[in-house]
């Protein structure tokens, strides 16, 4: 991967919790914006009422006529502010104005007024928003009936510049405590993240052979199952090349002993005076270079098949041809030692998920063994149900006693007996089956004779 397309843990960290604190902080900024308006509204609107009624308390009525008696100090307190321009108007019950503007915002349309009802609401005066207070007087008691309606108004220069101001007061500290939240979050997270360090530092320093555990002192309980999970991988990598290791020495003791034989033989060849004794040596030698081609060639088809554990296709294979094809191979070699080989087929068609060379190769190594240490008769079955495919390789010969059977999927294991061979056959066997989920298994045959070499493998899928 690019170093430019790798993505630091760190600043996902920090991006991934200053994301989740942004709309937090526009949220407590709304709030803060909203809540300073509403309470300076609620101030600026008591001293609106408090003009209304002192206003309706200097109206009276006359002869039935409506009348405002308004001192020239009350008409100052009324009109006169540093900020904001106030303005008043009282019309009678038949809607004539009696005192102050003749241009006053209307009542809302949706919004009646019922006497003795106060009502505050915003308007637009001259082209600017304005906040107005109306109170419907009643008139009962006096030689006039309905109602006079008294307005007082106000623009909102003056609550718009405190609601800024309270909101300045109060978002300036929270954007200051947001900003040392996020350096605190940066530190926090880059000392949270030091013992990831550390153990980077601890992994780059150690050997490349070196597969022991890493030591889990010191790594918080967040890591502790990802470094498991390292340690039980280099367990398996340390099994994995000992057996390797295992295997190649294996491999030169088994190709030293043909090679010093075919040699010892060619020495022999040439020092005999007689030509049996050199024709005789000549017989051994022959005899040596195919058991070291086998082995050779069983050596490369294992290296194969490890190597095909990551480049193996599986496709739809009907199990019956592959079987009864490399049957029908084999048949002359069983024929010509004297073994009767046969072929069943429990169902009609049988399809398992494989590599046909790979599974003509298990299928081979299997009825190879059961001519080196069978007896007369060899039988290869197939059986198909909804479960899956079994292939049975049977003979009739000595078998393998069952303390011994799994011992034998050891590479370069023989049993006693003076057969010759690589050891090889099983062990390629049981490693196919592997790359194709099949399961191996050896059981003795009917009445405990002979053996039964099965491969059980998984349904395929259409």
């Amino acid at each position: 991967m690019n170093g430019g397309n790798q993505k630091s843990l760190r600043r996902q960290l920090i991006a991934r919790m200053l994301s989740m604190m942004l709309p937090l902080f526009i949220l407590l900024w709304g709030i803060a914006y909203f809540s300073s308006q509403y309470f300076i509204n609620a101030a600026f609107d008591r001293s609106l009422v408090r003009r209304t009624y002192a206003l309706a308390d200097r109206v009276e009525v006359l002869h039935g006529q409506v009348q405002v008696d308004l001192p020239v100090a009350a008409r100052e307190m009324l009109a006169f502010d540093h900020d904001d321009l106030l303005f008043h108007r009282i019309t009678d019950p038949q809607a004539r104005v009696i005192e102050g503007e003749l241009n006053m915002p209307p009542l809302p349309r949706n919004k009646g007024i019922r006497s003795g009802q106060l009502l505050i609401y915003n308007g637009i005066k001259d082209g600017e928003k304005v906040r107005v207070a109306a109170f419907a007087l009643p008139l009962q008691g006096t030689s006039a009936s309905g109602t006079a309606l008294i307005q007082v108004g106000e623009t909102l220069t003056r609550r718009s510049a405190m609601a800024d101001r309270a909101t300045l007061a109060i978002v300036i500290p929270m954007l200051i405590m947001t900003l040392t939240a996020a350096a605190a979050i940066a530190y926090g997270v880059g000392r949270g993240l030091e013992p990831v360090s550390r153990l980077r530092d601890r992994l780059s320093a150690r050997q490349a052979f070196d597969l022991s555990p890493v030591p889990l002192e010191g790594t918080p309980a967040e890591l502790r199952p990802f470094m498991d999970e390292i340690n039980l991988l280099l367990q398996r990598l340390s099994e994995a090349v000992e057996a390797q290791s295992r295997f190649v020495a294996d491999a030169a003791h088994q190709l030293r002993t043909p090679i010093a034989g075919i040699r010892t033989q060619a020495e022999a060849a040439m020092a005999s005076v007689r030509h049996e004794d050199a024709q005789h040596a000549l017989a051994r030698i022959a005899q040596s270079a195919q058991a070291m081609g086998d082995l050779v060639q069983k050596l490369l088809m294992l290296a194969r098949v490890d190597a095909a554990e990551n480049t193996l296709r599986l496709n739809r294979l009907e199990a019956g041809e592959v079987v009864r094809a490399v049957a029908r191979e084999w048949a002359p070699q069983a024929l010509a030692k004297g073994v009767e080989i046969g072929f069943e087929m429990k169902r009609g068609e049988a399809w398992v998920m494989g590599d046909a060379q790979l599974l003509r190769e298990l299928l081979a190594n299997l009825i190879d063994n059961a001519l080196r240490y069978g007896g007369t008769r060899i039988t290869v079955t197939v059986n198909g149900s909804e479960h899956g495919v079994t292939w049975r390789v049977a003979d009739n010969g000595p078998g393998i006693p069952e303390h011994l059977r799994a011992a034998v999927f050891a590479p370069f294991h023989r049993l006693s007996g003076g057969v010759d061979g690589a050891g090889l056959g099983l062990t390629i066997v049981q490693r196919i089956a592997h790359l194709h989920g099949a399961k191996v298994s050896l059981d003795a045959g009917e009445g405990g004779n002979g053996l039964v070499a099965s491969v059980k493998f998984p349904p395929a899928s259409a």
